[in-house]
């Protein structure tokens, strides 16, 4: 069996998250998960950010505040692997608010699918998204 690696080097292998990624570093959370405790965190697709305008991308990047609100509600304490989301109705991000989670159709997080679910990483699990969570 393969050794896991943590949340930020299995994302960074993936290649699929690097706008998150430049958030994450901007925002000092490189190290944070790398070890201790474990994550869920549902990551939007790269590709995403190719529907949002550079300058709103960028605006977003210039007010740490609001970047870390956003960063915030797409991380969850604990370890929830898809079936186990299966079982519950929500979650609370790490920015306080409510994340809902329904099991019709998929597994979607506030009405965005799970594309890609259980990346198991050495501190928790990443399942890929296909929007960005707005608080």
């Amino acid at each position: 069996m393969t050794e896991l690696k943590d949340l930020i080097q299995t994302a960074t292998d993936m290649g699929s998250f690097s706008t998150l990624l430049k958030a994450a570093k901007l925002l000092g959370f490189t190290e944070k998960f790398r070890a201790g405790e474990t994550y869920t965190i549902f990551a939007p697709l790269e590709n995403v950010f190719d529907e949002i305008p550079d300058s709103v991308i960028d605006e977003s990047f210039d007010d740490e505040e609001y970047l870390l609100d956003i960063i915030n509600y797409h991380i969850v304490p604990g370890k929830y692997m898809v079936e186990e989301l299966e079982r519950i109705d929500s979650l609370k991000a790490f920015n306080g608010r409510v994340i809902t989670i329904t099991s019709d159709d998929g597994i979607h997080i506030n009405n965005i699918k799970i594309v890609k679910p259980d990346i198991e990483c050495s501190n928790g699990v990443i399942h890929a998204i296909d929007s960005i969570l707005l608080p």
